[in-house]
């Protein structure tokens, strides 16, 4: 494996993601930015949306959506004035999207029914409130989908693209589940990380699920019917947030590392050509 560092000292990184016109895009939290990385290295854009963006993911239309926490859980530079909900970017265009009852958008995808899906978490540490709920961009409307869920974060659809993988960090577990086209059902036992909790989430063309685990400075890496794969662990001190694939060929394995405002290229042995999925976290 080797790590190479696309870009460093940028703010708390976050919720990269890949696009399909071939863009990575991440966030500043800190900062309330999002941010164009060249792959080659180096910043190429920024777009300020304010607040805390905290997670990126691709709408069916190309639009960029923000899960936004409105700087709940940490101070942002950002002046920019934006409540706890979601964003949607078009270009340099941002358009703030409410959430009823917002507590602090964490993460998000996009789901198998046009949804975007979002994790709802509140702050680390709180009671039992958090929620996973979808958007409809057509209808404005907002569903909760699950409740009371202790500190919901990282998700992520795989290359079965009913199959949801939903991190819980609290719980240090990460659970499956199956969307039938009107309600979630468990789609298996729970995946348990060896330590800590797990932040966010992607997958691999092949299924295998990769977890950024802050706490334990490593990438844990899953195969398809849960059974631990192995991790990934990185030279110095990094916080890995989360991840996805990019690339043209989705063969490499982009890293948010928040120690140093760091965004990591990844090449894991055998170059394994991923799934470019959204993700964010706390």
């Amino acid at each position: 494996m080797s790590t190479r560092t696309l870009a460093a000292g940028i703010g708390f990184t976050e919720g990269p993601v890949w696009t399909a016109d071939g863009r990575l895009l991440v966030v500043a939290m800190s900062r309330g930015l999002v941010v164009e990385i060249d792959l080659d290295g180096g910043v190429l854009a920024t777009v300020e949306v304010g607040g805390g963006p905290n997670g990126l993911a691709e709408g069916p239309d190309g639009a960029i959506w923000v899960a936004q926490n409105g700087a709940a859980l940490r101070p942002s530079r950002s002046a920019r004035p934006t409540p706890a909900g979601l964003q949607r970017l078009d270009g340099g265009r941002v358009t703030d999207v409410g959430v009823p009852a917002a507590l602090a958008p964490n993460d998000l995808a996009t789901g198998p029914d046009g949804r975007v899906w979002f994790t709802d978490p509140g702050l680390p540490g709180g009671t039992a409130a958090g929620r996973l709920c979808a958007h409809d961009p057509a209808t404005g409307a907002t569903a909760v989908l699950l409740d009371g869920l202790a500190f919901p974060n990282g998700l992520a659809f795989g290359p079965d693209p009913d199959l949801l993988y939903l991190a819980h960090t609290d719980d240090g577990v990460i659970t499956r589940h199956r969307w039938t086209g009107d309600r979630l059902v468990p789609a298996g036992a729970p995946l348990a990380l060896p330590a800590g909790g797990p932040d966010g989430l992607a997958l691999d063309a092949d299924g295998r699920l990769y977890a950024a685990a802050p706490d334990t400075e490593a990438i844990v890496v899953f195969e398809p019917d849960g059974r631990p794969a192995g991790e990934i662990r990185f030279p110095e001190p990094t916080f890995p947030t989360n991840l996805c694939f990019a690339g043209p060929e989705l063969d490499v394995l982009v890293v948010t590392g928040a120690r140093g405002g760091r965004v990591l290229l990844v090449e894991p042995p055998g170059r394994t050509r991923g799934l470019s999925l959204g993700a964010g976290a706390a």
